[in-house]
């Protein structure tokens, strides 16, 4: 099973370019349509991850440098972005793919060259200076979209098929994760602790003694818990930049969990497009009726949600998920 999404965004510049002189540019991108502005879902996740862990408690995961490159290792277990964001380790080689996946976020409007010119002429005062340092940003502020799936099937399971765990049936529960950190070269960096308490978060760990494949399954509330805490996050969600904060959270989403890729973005687009170009009002309700004649067209559904009713749409899409009355 995927939840596809589509996020409506309203915000200003969220990730700069490498800059030009004394020009901080913007993250631009040529389309047909003409020259666009976008964030990277690199910028949007460590946003995302940085506040999950500030505001909800995730854990850090754990980082080393094998081979010369910095990744996260570590396993579902320790940490809900290793769950959701995954590594690719060369060696030993280890690997897991993300379950969750995120596409730029690409402006509705174009940009047409905005600069704001700046100095730091008032601090310089202050040290007794006239003299000021010169900066030119390029602005922008406009409504952005961006589509989104999480592979939820894979939430909160994962399967290690390159390292032998050497994990045996009759292993008691904190004795196996213990067996798989020590393969990965982890144990230093684990304690009793720290394995009673990811013990708890443990339906099961199996391992297939042809394959030599280990296979770890989180409970089911544990992976409720992180689904429905990545969403909310996703819904109230700033990015600091620049001394202010960037506001992220979407004030129009489209969710569903019959498309296997967030087809519904195309009439959404054209929608968003009509209405910036006409100027005014953009009417919420007119747009979520098409998203459901355009599903029912497909003999799908799509869930919609403004920024007052983006709660309990995810709540609603938890129950669907997880079965429950």
């Amino acid at each position: 099973m995927k939840l596809t999404g589509v996020f409506v965004i309203e915000t200003g510049v969220v990730n700069r370019g490498d800059g030009i002189g004394n020009i901080a540019t913007v993250k631009k991108i040529t389309t047909p349509e003409g020259l666009k502005v976008f964030f990277s879902p690199v910028s949007y996740k460590r946003a995302l991850w940085s506040a999950l862990q500030r505001n909800k408690g995730w854990s850090v995961p754990i980082v080393t440098r094998e081979g010369g490159v910095v990744q996260r290792t570590g396993t579902i277990i320790d940490s809900e972005e290793f769950d959701f964001a995954g590594t690719m380790v060369a060696k030993p080689k280890y690997e897991r793919y993300g379950t969750f996946l995120v596409d730029n976020g690409i402006s509705i409007n174009n940009y047409f060259g905005d600069m704001e010119f700046m100095t730091n002429m008032a601090i310089a005062k202050l040290y007794g200076e006239d003299e000021a340092n010169i900066i030119n940003k390029e602005n922008f502020y406009g409504i952005y979209i961006m589509p989104f799936g999480i592979e939820l099937d894979r939430v909160g399971i994962q399967e290690i098929t390159t390292i032998d765990t050497k994990i045996r049936e009759n292993d008691r529960l904190e004795g196996k994760i213990k067996k798989i950190y020590k393969a990965l070269k982890l144990d230093e960096k684990i304690n009793e602790e720290m394995v009673g308490k990811w013990a708890e978060r443990v339906e099961n760990i199996e391992y297939n003694l042809g394959t030599k494949a280990t296979k770890i399954v989180l409970k089911q509330e544990e992976r409720k818990r992180r689904l429905k805490e990545l969403l909310e996050g996703m819904g109230e969600l700033a990015k600091r930049i620049e001394g202010s904060e960037r506001n992220l959270s979407p004030y129009f989403s489209a969710f569903s969990l019959d498309y296997i890729a967030p087809k519904y973005l195309l009439p959404m687009k054209d929608f968003l497009k009509k209405k910036v170009s006409e100027g005014g009002h953009i009417d919420f309700e007119k747009l979520s009726q098409e998203l459901e004649n355009f599903a029912q067209a497909d003999e799908k559904t799509i869930k919609t949600a403004d920024y007052m009713t983006y709660n309990q749409v995810i709540d609603e899409l938890i129950k669907g998920i997880f079965k429950e009355s």
